[in-house]
């Protein structure tokens, strides 16, 4: 082999060296740029999942808030007034006092919703599962605030009011926060189901 062989060989060989090394970092460069991205992307939807976490945690203690203050309770339109016993109408504005308490929980659950599509797709089933929870206790406030409003309610008939009041004797009596320092027994068990998803997403605001 000639001399100008030997440094063609010689260059051709740091040239491929250098290509093999170009692409290394370059592979390793892009490994890292998507790991900080998915990063970022679990920290953005964990927040927005934590925020949404608490307001809705907020408005259920809205729900079940024991004062029910005057600007919350409507009076029915004059018209649909005049035909309207006393009854009926300070029953019309406890129902519609709960409907704008119970639309900010609802409010609260859309908000929700699309973001936890989106981690069950990137971290599967188990932060589903924590919220379960919370939302059973949802339910369990929704039936309770639905009976007594049927209760209340001076066109439901005796019948069925007697049915609702054989229901509710094996359902505990949830209806109001009793405001305490402590807690009472939903509110504390709705805590520990807050708390429980607060555990799994606080880790992932880390990256």
């Amino acid at each position: 082999m000639t001399c100008s062989e030997l440094v063609v060989l010689v260059r051709d060989l740091i040239l491929s060296g250098a290509a093999i090394t170009g692409a290394v970092v370059a592979i390793k460069g892009l490994s890292t740029w998507q790991r900080q991205l998915k990063g970022q992307s679990e920290y953005d939807l964990s927040r927005r999942i934590l925020v949404s976490l608490f307001k809705y945690r907020d408005a259920i203690n809205g729900v079940r808030h024991p004062a029910m203050w005057a600007y919350e309770m409507p009076t029915p339109p004059d018209e649909e007034a005049k035909g309207m016993s006393r009854d009926q109408i300070r029953f019309y504005g406890t129902s519609k006092a709960y409907q704008a308490r119970w639309d900010k929980v609802q409010n609260e659950r859309t908000n929700l919703y699309a973001d936890l599509l989106e981690a069950e797709a990137l971290w599967g089933d188990e932060l589903k599962e924590l919220f379960k929870v919370v939302f059973d206790l949802e339910h369990e406030l929704f039936t309770s605030i639905r009976h007594y409003i049927e209760l209340i309610n001076p066109d439901t008939n005796e019948a069925s009011k007697e049915a609702i009041r054989n229901i509710d004797k094996k359902r505990r009596d949830i209806m109001y926060d009793d405001l305490s320092d402590e807690g009472d027994e939903y509110k504390n068990d709705f805590k520990v189901g807050v708390e429980n998803i607060e555990k799994y997403l606080k880790p992932k605001l880390t990256h």
